[in-house]
């Protein structure tokens, strides 16, 4: 279900990957939340990608830190 999300995160403009990131990490119904692996490889391609991407991958560990803290 995610390879939309990860494949965005790779293929996409910035402002493509920044609708479908918003939707996903803040606006999805809880069952169709990604999981926290796939917001970690999503991280690292759009880490990889600098430049515009590095605000979208902050997204992503801004998300993933959120998750930790609510699993302590």
């Amino acid at each position: 279900m995610f390879d939309v999300l990860i494949d965005a995160c790779r293929e996409e403009a910035a402002g493509s990957v920044a609708e479908i990131l918003q939707f996903f990490l803040e606006e999805c119904e809880l069952e169709q939340a990604p999981d926290v692996n796939t917001v970690t490889q999503c991280r690292d391609i759009l880490t990889a990608r600098a430049g515009k991407f590095q605000r979208l991958a902050q997204m992503c560990q801004d998300w993933l830190d959120e998750q930790a803290s609510e699993q302590k």
